[in-house]
């Protein structure tokens, strides 16, 4: 018997899935246009080009996914994990990543313009991103791995460098309160 997912939307009818789960899921190309899935455990699924705008992300599991060239505008992804996700190429202008954990992730071509990362965990990320200048750095924690544009200065936007001891000891306290 094959369960259904089904995923409401503020735009859309819901879509129904035939899945047992999100985590791991293929939805590339999916049009997931102002989808509501906070709290979803998401964790390595595929949304290669995925349509995002506007959707609901909050406190979602989104670990080791794939979201490259993914439409993510004005998408609300607080307190989401994105460690090690792939967001090479995706649109990003305007979405709000307040708190969200992009450690290790990969934010290659992306286009942040507007974006939000106020708080957010950014060791060892790749943010070697597009239109940069109007973004929100504020309280967002990186190390001297994260990769950023040539010329531009995290620190300039309020961004905090921590050493990257720091965040595998205060890494290794959050794992060991999950246990």
């Amino acid at each position: 018997m094959i369960n259904i997912i089904r995923i409401n939307s503020h735009a859309n009818d819901p879509i129904e899935l035939p899945l047992d789960t999100l985590e791991g899921a293929i939805l590339d190309h999916l049009n997931l246009h102002r989808a509501i899935l906070n709290g979803e455990n998401m964790k390595g699924a595929s949304l290669v080009e995925a349509n995002l705008r506007s959707a609901e992300l909050n406190n979602v599991n989104l670990s080791h996914s794939n979201l490259s060239n993914a439409l993510m505008m004005i998408a609300s992804l607080q307190h989401a994990n994105l460690e090690a996700a792939n967001l090479t190429n995706a649109t990003l202008i305007g979405a709000d990543l307040t708190n969200a954990n992009l450690s290790n992730a990969t934010l290659t071509g992306a286009d942040v313009w507007q974006a939000n990362f106020k708080g957010a965990k950014l060791f060892n990320a790749n943010m070697n991103c597009i239109r940069t200048g109007d973004i929100v750095l504020t309280g967002a924690l990186f190390d001297d791995r994260t990769i950023w544009p040539l010329l531009f200065n995290p620190l300039d936007y309020g961004a905090i460098k921590v050493e990257s001891s720091e965040y595998v000891q205060a890494n290794d306290a959050e794992i060991e309160g999950e246990l």
